[in-house]
Order: structure tokens, then C-alpha cells, then sequence
């Protein structure tokens, strides 16, 4: 029984390779962080199809997770300048552009 070749435009097209919105790095994996987190703009009666994404490294975007609650992602740190004006997230992202995208970044 012969298969059926799958169809091509079953696949999503390879996205180009942008740079992180915060630290600039292009990185391998980079993922789409929603400025207005899931959780929270659901409640707010939010589609998650409207909710705005930007592209950001693993790295950036679990510094983020991992110090932030959602309330503050969505109320105070909702754009990119918003969150590039914190002296925080400045000295993370001054040291993440100094590690090799080979070495595996961990946040605590």
C-alpha cells in the first residue's frame, strides 16, 4: 500500500530569524512572548488570537516568567519600552549579551 506524500503546505513556513526584542540576540529558539499574558487577558475578556506577541529568547522570556507575577506583566511591563526602562531588566539584559548563545542560560 503505497502513502501519500504529505502536503507541504501542511507545514508552517520557517520564520526568519529576528532578534530579541530585548537583548537582540538571534537566537535559535526564540518564542513568542505575549505582552499581555494568557492568563490575564482572558480575564479582561481579551481573544488570545488579539492578544499583541513579540518575539523573545528563551533566555529574556524565563527572566521574565520567573521574576515577575502576570499581574505585573500585564499592568506595568505590557510593551517593550515599558520593560526597557526598568534598571532590572537593564542589568540582566547588559549581562545576557555578554553570554554565548551556546551556553544555556538558567534564571532562578
Amino acid at each position: 500500500m503505497a502513502r501519500n506524500k504529505p502536503d507541504p503546505s501542511w507545514y508552517a513556513p520557517p520564520r526568519a530569524a529576528d532578534p530579541c526584542v530585548l537583548c537582540g540576540r538571534e537566537a535559535p529558539n526564540m518564542t513568542d512572548h505575549h505582552l499581555v499574558p494568557k492568563s490575564q487577558g482572558r480575564r479582561q475578556g481579551v481573544k488570545l488570537g488579539e492578544i499583541p506577541t513579540v518575539r523573545m529568547c528563551a533566555a529574556c522570556q524565563g527572566y521574565l516568567q520567573k521574576t515577575f507575577s502576570n499581574a505585573e506583566l500585564a499592568g506595568e511591563l505590557n510593551t517593550v519600552e515599558a520593560m526597557l526602562e526598568r534598571e532590572d531588566i537593564q542589568r540582566f539584559v547588559a549581562w545576557v549579551r555578554k553570554q554565548p548563545l551556546t551556553k544555556g542560560v538558567r534564571v532562578h
